[in-house]
Formats: structure tokens, sequence, C-alpha cells
């Protein structure tokens, strides 16, 4: 693949819409190779490239019987990589500016129809942890979906926060900012009045409050 063409996306729109084979079994070869294959993404994605994590979160599920399709999508995944070998991420030492961003879709999962959600965290003005899976809990909106989203990013800031306060970071240190895109997510971390509309919302998503 080192002197294929490069895309400028690691993933197509569409290959989110990708089903698991439901007759057709891989053969061995295919088989091995796809795993191969997302092993290397993988181990890359976790060292230093955050930008395939969704890419890898949803080939993974496809590792026991990929298709022709799946396959093509790990390719363009190694494509990618290839256009984009030179990026890197870059910290500078004038400001800590330790916040995190999060993100969800809603059921783009086509076969269990679970969410994906998604958080980076920054510090120094590069990605210091990020990670993409799917929800445990189905969600029934796009609003509970980011919600969710972001009680994961909770968990994962206050981590940060207690392992920079042993690393000796602590002092100065503002409170974490952790940014959303959808307006009824937000709203809902602060309004306590969305009862009939939240009440199901298990109790482990309202602890970001």
């Amino acid at each position: 693949m080192e002197s294929a063409v490069g895309k400028l996306t690691p993933m197509e729109v569409n290959s989110i819409r990708m089903l698991k084979a439901n007759t057709e079994q891989a053969s061995e070869e295919n088989t091995k190779l796809f795993q191969s294959i997302i092993g290397s993404l993988m181990y890359t994605m976790i060292q230093t490239r955050p930008d395939i994590a969704f890419t890898i979160c949803f080939l993974s599920r496809f590792l026991a019987n990929p298709t022709a399709a799946h396959l093509q999508a790990a390719h363009r995944a190694l494509r990618y990589l290839a256009h984009t070998k030179t990026l890197g991420i870059t910290y500078n030492g004038r400001k800590k500016g330790f916040k995190g961003v999060s993100d969800s879709d809603w059921g783009a999962d086509m076969d269990t129809r679970s969410s994906t959600s998604g958080y980076l965290f920054f510090l120094y003005g590069g990605v210091i942890t990020w990670k993409s899976g799917r929800q445990k809990t189905v969600a029934l909106s796009s609003t509970e979906a980011e919600y969710y989203g972001l009680s994961n990013a909770t968990r994962e800031a206050l981590w940060l926060r207690s392992l920079l306060k042993s690393l000796g970071y602590d002092e100065g240190l503002d409170p974490v900012v952790i940014e959303g895109d959808n307006q009824g997510s937000l709203a809902l971390t602060e309004n306590l009045e969305f009862h009939q509309r939240t009440k199901h919302i298990d109790i482990k998503h309202h602890f970001l409050r």
C-alpha cells in the first residue's frame, strides 16, 4: 500500500451503513489479512493518530467475518495514513489549555442500532487522550446519545485531573471545559426540570451534573 493513491479522509460517509455478513463466510486468508490490517491500524491509532479512532472502532466490529466491502474500507484507512503520514500531535509550553470535546452519532450501527460516542482531551495545545466506542445503552434520541457521550467524557476528565494532580500540575488548573455540539444535551446537564422526558436515563449518565 506504500505506493497506493492517498485519500483525504479515513472513511467514506456511506461506509457507516455497512452490515455484518449474514450468510457468506470469509476465507481464512481474507480474515487473517483483515485482522492484521486492523491490528496495525489500532496500534497506530493508540500511539499517535486519534483521527482514525472512529474508523478503527467501526471496522473492528467485522473481525470475525469480513466482507470485500470491509476489506476495501480497511485499505482506504491505509491510503489515508499514507497521504497524511507527515501529520502529528504538537504541544507548546505557553498555556495548559486543559479541555475536552465530546461527540456522538445516533443509532448509526445498523446491526444493533447502538450509538457511537467519542472524546478528545487537550493539554498544551495537543491531544493527550482519546476514545471512540459503541455505547452500551441504546439511546432514544440524538440528545440522549450526546448526553451519554458527555457523561463518559466527564469521568475521563475527573481521572485526568487526579493524574495531573499526582504529577504536580494541579496548581492553577482551571475547571475542565467539555465542549459538545447538541443544544438539548447541553441544556440537560443544567436543567433538572426535564424529568418527564429523561426519567428513564440511567443514574450513571446523570452523574455528569
